[in-house]
C-alpha cells in the first residue's frame, strides 16, 4: 500500500536539515568515546553512576516546595482500584485482573456478576517482583495458565493454576521467553506456544503430564503462533509494524502455506469450517479501514469481505460453536460493539456507555462456547471495570465494582480536536482543560506523546488527570501520523522518511497550544515514554525554543545503539523497515542524541534497569552527553523495573517526580 503524504514528508525533511537545528555528530561521537567505554559493560562504574544520578535526582526533586503536596495527592489517587482483562469459562465462572489499594494486579474469579471475588494468584508475588503479563483460562474451567515476568524483564514464565487454587510453575527461565498457551481442546493436557530466545522464535508443543517440550517449527524473522484447530496452527508474521502476513503450519505434514500476501492484519482465527476469519487491509483502498474477511484454506490469498466497519476495529472475539463475531469498533478513541455472523448478517448486541472497551486488542472482549461475553470498560470519569452479557440481552451487567474513596471524577471533560501540522494535515488529539480556562497564554500545559508508534491515546480513565486539572494544567494527547485508530494509511505514514512528518505533527501540538492562546513556551512541558520518549527527545533538540522542560522515559535517543543492545532481537528487522537500515544516514538523522547541542531546556530522563526493549544505557548515554555539554539534566534509573514500573511505590514515585519536575519549571 502506498504511504500517504510521502512528498510532504520529504519536503519537511529537507526543511529540517537546511534551516532547522544542526546535528552535532562529530562532537557527540567524540564525547561518546569515553562514555561507551563503560556504559554497557563496566558493572562497577554503572552501579556507581546510577547511585550518583539517582541521589541527585531525589535530592533535587524532594527538596522542591511542591514535593509533599504532590506526593500526598497522587498517593491517594493512585490507590484507586481497577478491574481489567476478564475471561469466562464454559461453567460460567468469570476471571479478571484486579488491583487493590493501588498495588500490582492479582487474578480473581467470581461465579456470578457482582459475586464475592476470590483471589487466585498469591499475595507475595508483587513483593518478589513477579508481574502477571497475561493469562488464559481453559474452556473447561479446570485450570488456567498464567504468564509472568520479573521486575518487568519480559522473560516470560508460565504457571498452571488449578480450579481449587493450587498452582505450580511449568516453564521458568531467565534465558527464554514463553508465550502461550494456545489450547487443543481435544487434548487438555497439551498446549501450543511460541518461544523467543535471542533472535530466534520457535513454535512448540508442551505436555503438562510429562513435562515434554517439543519444538515443531522455526523460520527466520519475527513470527508468532496465534490459533490452533484440527492439527493446524495459524502463524502471524510481523515484517514490520505495518507489514504482516498470515500463514498456516500443518503439524502432520510439517508444511507451511502462506494464506495472505504482505498486508496489515489485526486478529485472525480458524472458523472450524475450513476457513480463517481475519481483520485485514488486503481488500481496502488507501483511504479505507481494515475489513473483516474470510479466507478458504483451499484457496489462499482469495478474500471474501463479510463486514466493512468503515472505522477502526480494535479487535474481535469469534465463537466457533455458534459462528458469532463480536467486534469492538473505535471512533476517535471511543468504543462500540458490533455483532455479525460469517455471512455478514447483523446480530443484536448490547449498547454500552460512552467510553473505551479495553485498550488492548487481544483482550478487548472474550467469550465462552455458550455466547456469554465479558469485556473491560473505562471512560474519563469511570475507573476500569468489567461487564458481562448473554447474547440477546439489551444491557451488560457489571461484574465487579471498584472504590473511588469518595473522590468525584465527574467534572473531568475531554475534547477530541484536530490541529494543523506544518504540511496542512489535520492531526487528531485529545485535550483536557480546567473548567475555568482563560486563553491568555498563561496556563501551564503538558503534552504527552504515546508509545508505539502504532498505538493511540484514548479517552480512558487516568487517575493523575484529576490532579493535573486541579493544578490548572491543560493536558494534551496527540495521535500523530503512525498512530493506530485512523486506518492503515495513517499508521504507515511515518515509515522511514515519513517520520519527519510525524515529528512535525508532534511539534504542531506545541504550536496549537501557543497559537490558540492556551499556553506559552515557558509554560509547556512535554512528556513521553518509549516511542513517546523518543518523540520528546527529538523535540528537545529541535523545538527547545517552544517548551519549558522535557520528561523522557524509557526512551530511544540513538537508533544504532538501541538496535545493537536491545534485549528483543526479533524486533530488529522490523525496526529497520520502519526507521532505516543500520549504518544508514537516515538513522543518524533521526537520532535525537546528535542534536544534543541544541537542547536548551531542562530534561529529566527516567529508565528501568531491566528494560528489555530500550536498553537503559541509551538514556545513560544521552544524559551523559548533555551533562558534558553543560546542559540541565536529571537522570533516574529504577533498579527493580523494566519497560515501566513494577510496583505501586514505583508508579507513585514516577508520576510524583514527573509532576514536581514539571511544576518546578512551568509554575510561577
Amino acid at each position: 500500500m502506498k504511504i500517504r503524504y510521502l512528498l510532504a514528508a520529504v519536503s519537511i525533511m529537507l526543511f529540517c536539515f537546511s534551516m532547522g537545528p544542526a546535528q552535532n555528530v562529530e562532537e557527540v561521537q567524540n564525547l561518546l568515546t569515553d562514555i561507551d567505554a563503560w556504559v554497557t559493560s563496566d558493572t562497577v562504574k554503572i552501579k556507581a553512576f546510577i547511585d550518583s544520578t539517582n541521589a541527585v535526582a531525589k535530592e533535587t526533586l524532594k527538596s522542591s516546595e511542591y514535593w509533599d503536596k504532590v506526593e500526598g495527592d497522587l498517593s491517594f489517587l493512585l490507590g484507586i482500584d481497577l478491574i481489567t482483562s476478564p475471561q469466562i469459562d464454559n461453567t460460567g465462572r468469570i476471571y479478571f485482573m484486579m488491583r487493590l489499594t493501588g498495588d500490582q494486579s492479582a487474578l480473581f474469579h467470581v461465579d456470578e456478576p457482582m459475586g464475592w471475588p476470590i483471589q487466585v494468584t498469591p499475595n507475595n508475588w508483587p513483593k518478589e517482583g513477579i508481574i502477571i503479563s497475561a493469562y488464559a483460562v481453559h474452556p473447561s474451567g479446570d485450570f488456567m495458565i498464567v504468564r509472568t515476568n520479573k521486575f518487568g524483564d519480559e522473560m516470560h514464565d508460565l504457571w498452571r493454576f488449578e480450579r481449587d487454587g493450587s498452582f505450580k510453575p511449568l516453564l521458568v527461565s531467565r534465558e527464554r521467553r514463553y508465550y502461550g498457551p494456545i489450547y487443543d481442546e481435544e487434548n487438555p493436557e497439551h498446549f501450543f506456544l511460541f518461544i523467543m530466545q535471542g533472535p530466534n522464535i520457535h513454535v512448540a508443543e508442551y505436555n503438562m503430564t510429562t513435562g515434554a517440550l517439543d519444538t515443531l517449527y522455526h523460520e527466520p524473522g519475527a513470527f508468532y503462533a496465534i490459533d490452533y484447530y484440527d492439527g493446524k496452527i495459524l502463524l502471524y508474521r510481523s515484517i514490520s509494524f505495518s507489514e504482516t502476513q498470515l500463514a498456516m503450519y500443518d503439524i502432520a505434514t510439517q508444511e507451511v502455506t502462506d494464506l495472505t500476501d504482505l498486508t496489515q492484519i489485526n486478529n485472525a482465527v480458524f472458523t472450524g469450517a475450513g476457513q480463517v476469519l481475519l481483520l485485514t487491509s488486503a481488500e481496502s483502498t488507501e483511504k479505507e479501514f481494515m475489513k473483516f474477511c474470510l479466507i478458504d484454506l483451499a484457496k489462499p490469498k482469495e478474500y471474501k469481505v463479510i463486514y466493512d466497519p468503515m472505522m477502526e476495529a480494535d479487535g474481535m472475539t469469534f465463537n466457533r460453536e455458534t459462528g458469532v463475531v463480536i467486534a469492538v469498533l473505535n471512533k476517535d478513541g471511543y468504543s462500540t460493539l458490533k455483532g455479525f455472523d460469517l455471512e455478514g448478517n447483523d446480530i443484536a448486541v448490547p449498547k454500552t456507555d460512552i467510553g473505551v472497551i479495553s485498550e488492548y486488542a487481544a483482550s478487548a472482549i472474550t467469550s465462552n462456547d455458550y455466547d456469554d461475553y465479558v469485556f473491560s470498560f473505562t471512560s474519563p470519569t469511570t475507573p476500569p471495570t468489567a461487564f458481562y452479557f448473554k447474547l440477546g440481552e439489551n444491557r451488560p451487567q457489571q461484574i465487579g465494582k471498584v472504590s473511588t474513596f469518595g473522590f468525584d471524577f465527574s467534572d473531568i471533560e475531554v475534547d477530541v480536536i484536530r490541529y494543523e501540522s506544518e504540511d496542512g494535515t489535520m492531526i487528531p488529539s485529545l485535550i483536557y482543560k480546567p473548567a475555568d480556562i482563560i486563553r491568555d497564554g498563561g496556563n501551564p500545559a503538558i503534552i504527552q506523546y504515546h508509545g508505539g508508534p502504532p498505538s493511540q491515546s484514548r479517552p480512558y480513565f487516568q487517575r493523575n488527570i484529576a490532579f493535573a486539572l486541579s493544578q490548572g494544567f491543560i493536558v494534551m494527547f496527540p495521535n500523530v501520523r503512525g498512530s493506530t485508530g485512523y486506518g492503515p494509511a495513517w499508521e504507515e505514514a511515518d515509515n522511514r522518511e515519513g517520520r519527519f512528518a510525524a515529528l512535525k505533527d508532534a511539534e504542531g501540538a506545541i504550536d496549537y497550544l501557543i497559537n490558540e492562546g492556551f499556553s506559552s513556551p515557558d509554560k509547556i512541558a512535554i512528556w513521553g515514554g518509549s516511542y513517546g520518549g523518543y518523540t520528546v527527545n527529538w523535540l528537545a533538540g529541535n523545538a527547545s525554543d517552544k517548551i519549558a522542560c522535557v520528561v523522557s522515559q524509557i526512551a530511544v535517543s540513538d537508533f544504532e545503539h538501541n538496535l545493537e543492545y536491545t534485549g528483543v532481537q526479533t524486533f530488529i528487522e522490523g525496526y529497520e523497515k520502519e526507521y532505516g537500515k543500520r549504518g544508514s544516514d537516515l538513522l543518524v538523522k533521526l537520532s535525537p542524541i546528535y542534536y544534543a547541542g541544541d537542547v536548551n531546556v531542562p530534561v529529566f530522563f527516567k529508565t528501568g534497569f531491566y528494560d528489555p526493549r530500550v536498553p537503559p544505557s541509551d538514556s545513560r548515554r544521552f544524559a551523559s552527553v548533555l551533562k558534558k555539554m553543560g546542559k540541565d539534566v536529571l537522570l533516574y534509573e529504577e533498579m527493580e523495573a523494566g519497560h515501566g514500573g513494577s510496583s505501586k511505590e514505583q508508579v507513585i514515585w514516577d508520576l510524583t517526580s514527573s509532576y514536581v519536575f514539571t511544576m518546578m519549571h512551568v509554575m510561577d
